[in-house]
């Protein structure tokens, strides 16, 4: 199963906690065949995924990617590093022909075998509709028909072959001003029509939980499948600008993202992050925490 993730220095560590839960999860972790595309690590942060990831028994191949030629493309607050997914198919091998794509946000909490055995027939990819909330579903076009592209299964052959990359970028050059998430725009206007559905449950996103609960009219056909999201979900996405090794994150599901972490050459340390914060945030962290557990207990450990 080839796994790609896209990381520079400052994401490396997140991305093994990633590659982490999945091997994880995996009923065998030597069917695992990670790719992990940067703009440059050091050596000693190499060295320790290789580490990680060879003691589990899977294969790791860092790619370092030449980004002259993404320079000038608007990323917005992203960064280069968010659009080498777009340049996978010149450096991942001709032998591979699917690949599973993963944001160094996400967590893998059950096996990637279903995800991976999933038919494509004609379709380029297979991702998640990308949850909003009432006030944002009006910037977009088609909200029932954007996909949140943190979470994908790709047909690579298809992927070269329609030049998804060269479109998208080119997209981009001419309509990257302004866009909020410049690479996923871009992907979702160059694979219209031609992308399958992946249930909830594999693109786990925070907005669920509000969905639920406040019934979001736009959403009300995807309720069951957002319930079930909850209760088992086998990728979690933490959206946002907040992540889990962030002081003042409340997902719900940050302590599962810090006990992956624990199996990493760099371990979170809940209590180290909470004691940066001055005495004001920590009281309002705290008046979230009955929230927070509330939410927990809706997923089956």
């Amino acid at each position: 199963m080839n796994v790609l993730l896209c990381a520079d220095e400052g994401y490396a560590r997140h991305g093994a906690v990633v590659m982490a839960s999945a091997m994880a999860n995996a009923s065998r972790a030597d069917q695992l065949r990670f790719f992990l595309l940067t703009p440059g690590l050091e050596e000693n942060t190499k060295d320790r995924l290789h580490a990680l990831v060879e003691a589990a028994g899977a294969v790791l191949h860092i790619i370092e990617v030449d980004v002259q030629e993404l320079q000038g493309v608007k990323a917005g607050r992203f960064g280069v590093a968010a659009l080498l997914r777009l340049l996978m198919h010149r450096y991942l091998p001709e032998d591979c022909e699917r690949v599973i794509y993963l944001d160094c946000d996400t967590l893998v909490l059950g096996s990637l075998e279903d995800l991976w055995n999933l038919p494509l027939a004609g379709d380029v990819a297979a991702a998640a509709m990308d949850l909003c909330n009432p006030s944002s579903k009006n910037t977009r076009r088609d909200p029932d028909n954007y996909f949140n592209s943190g979470v994908m299964l790709v047909n690579l052959v298809a992927w070269r072959n329609g030049r998804v990359a060269e479109q998208a970028l080119a997209f981009l050059e001419q309509n990257g001003e302004g866009l909020r998430y410049p690479d996923q725009d871009a992907l979702n206007q160059v694979l219209d029509g031609k992308w399958r559905r992946l249930s909830a449950d594999w693109n786990f996103q925070p907005t669920a939980y509000a969905a639920v609960e406040k019934r979001y009219a736009h959403l009300i056909q995807y309720l069951p499948d957002l319930e079930a999201a909850i209760r088992y979900p086998r990728i979690v996405h933490f959206i946002g600008a907040v992540k889990p090794w962030h002081a003042t994150c409340v997902h719900p599901l940050q302590d599962d993202f810090i006990a992956y972490s624990n199996l990493t050459p760099w371990p979170i340390r809940k209590a180290a992050l909470r004691s940066t914060l001055p005495l004001g945030k920590r009281l309002r962290l705290a008046l979230k925490r009955p929230k927070i557990r509330r939410r927990r207990k809706l997923t089956r450990s």
